[in-house]
């Protein structure tokens, strides 16, 4: 039951970093090795403005979740009518002030004049669709927390069928270069958000229909719940933004090892990111279950969520790490036509097949505090985390060169698991806690 529930938010994940792939295959396969190392950089600076905002998709899950699992349908409506227009605020707000954000992050990448030009081209497209990027994440956090897997799929349906025709379309027909792919992504943003919102009407109606505005005004303002929200949401913000410092920063080091490897490790990201939004449909199963148990105060159904939810992402981790390793030498050569490359890329490959297994783990406590909404927690170990991160990097880097900078990155997933296990015994006396009471009381 619990890989049935996986399988739709997989399958969901696994077409969010296709418009990444797609957008790698077509620029190495057609432009070149500076395009792919610029496709490579504005990616990782338009993650800064994805990933940043992530606190949409989780706080929404876990959440909605907690509430469909109490019973509370007017919250469940009210988490979707909060979170959705803050995306879309949030998203118009960056790209008024994209010049001025974008040229700012660029000062942190020392690359070559021709890349950095390429991932300005790229990064001024894709913006377009960042108030839809932003939208639907909310909307897909909601989808999950509800245990409607189904529906962020067919979102993601949606945005694939849209992107991959329109990229190679604008980059081979139209020789737009990297500004093509960004608009291409942008585009499918904008339909699958549509997607989204209409399936969200639908699911709406299937749980009694709207409230009356009044009464959904009422819900919206109220006060313990925006406090509710605004606290899960800061923390989330900061655990979030020193996540993304951390993977800025690797980028970064890719950056300062050249031109090649920046391309080689574009390439590599690819698995990565793939690979991480695949083991993460566990943790988002982990999300709803969880947190729908620990809103209807059930240990004996919050402790099977996690075990099994558990077991699967480490025996899934395992079988990822082992197909990266042996059909990875096959996709870089589908991915990019450069010899350089693509030699670079096999000498990094079993680093980047090592990364799900060593990194299952936190990626599965992300989806199981996500669920309880212990975000202090999740913020607390994330900026140690990255501190630990940056620690390994310096002293691996200089001595190993670019195998120390991939085993830094490998120490972080380590890192960011350890720093979370201390909240864990607390978590446990809490819900023990709170079910000894209500039997009291009954």
């Amino acid at each position: 039951m619990v890989f049935l529930g996986a399988l739709p938010i997989m399958l969901a994940n696994a077409g969010a970093p296709i418009v990444g792939f797609v957008d790698t295959w077509v620029v190495g396969n057609y432009i070149g090795r500076e395009a792919l190392a610029g496709i490579g950089l504005g990616a990782v600076i338009f993650g800064v403005f994805y990933w940043g905002f992530g606190f949409l998709r989780m706080s929404t899950a876990g959440l909605s979740a907690q509430a469909d699992g109490a019973g509370d349908q007017q919250s469940v409506q009210a988490h979707l009518f909060r979170a959705v227009p803050m995306g879309f605020a949030i998203g118009l707000v960056i790209f008024l002030l994209q010049g001025f954000l974008v040229n700012g992050i660029m000062q942190f990448f020392p690359a070559e004049t021709v890349v950095a030009d390429g991932a300005r081209d790229y990064l001024h497209a894709r913006l377009w669709g960042l108030p839809a990027t932003l939208s639907s994440i909310a909307l897909m956090g909601w989808f999950i927390g509800l245990s409607r897997p189904g529906r962020a799929l067919q979102m993601q349906i949606v945005l694939n069928l849209i992107n991959a025709p329109l990229s190679v379309l604008f980059v081979v027909k139209f020789n737009w270069g990297l500004s093509g792919a960004g608009f291409a992504s942008a585009i499918a943003e904008w339909c699958g958000l549509l997607a989204g919102l209409i399936l969200a009407v639908g699911e709406i109606k299937s749980r009694g229909g709207f409230d009356r505005l009044a009464r959904r005004l009422e819900v919206l303002l109220d006060m313990e719940a925006l406090k509710k929200l605004a606290t899960a949401n800061s923390n989330i913000f900061i655990r979030t933004l020193a996540l993304t410092l951390g993977f800025t920063f690797f980028a970064r080091a890719a950056t300062d090892q050249g031109t090649t490897f920046l391309a080689a490790h574009t390439v590599l990201m690819q698995f990565i990111t793939l690979v991480a939004l695949v083991l993460d449909s566990f943790a988002h199963v982990a999300e709803a279950r969880v947190g729908s148990a620990y809103g209807a105060r059930d240990k004996k159904r919050f402790d099977r969520a996690v075990r099994l939810t558990t077991e699967l992402s480490f025996i899934f981790a395992l079988l990822c790490g082992l197909a990266i390793y042996v059909f990875g030498p096959l996709i870089i050569d589908q991915l990019t036509t450069d010899i350089a490359v693509r030699a670079t890329a096999r000498l990094y490959l079993p680093y980047c097949a090592l990364t799900p297994i060593v990194g299952f783990a936190a990626w599965q406590l992300d989806g199981i505090f996500i669920g309880i909404t212990r975000t202090a927690a999740m913020r607390n170990a994330g900026i140690v985390a990255v501190l630990i991160y940056f620690l390994a990097h310096y002293m691996l880097e200089p001595k190993f060169g670019g195998a120390g900078v991939w085993l830094a990155f490998l120490v972080y997933y380590v890192a960011r698991a350890l720093t979370m296990l201390p909240a864990w015994p607390n978590i446990r006396r809490e819900l023990l806690s709170s079910v000894s009471g209500e039997h009291t009381l009954k």
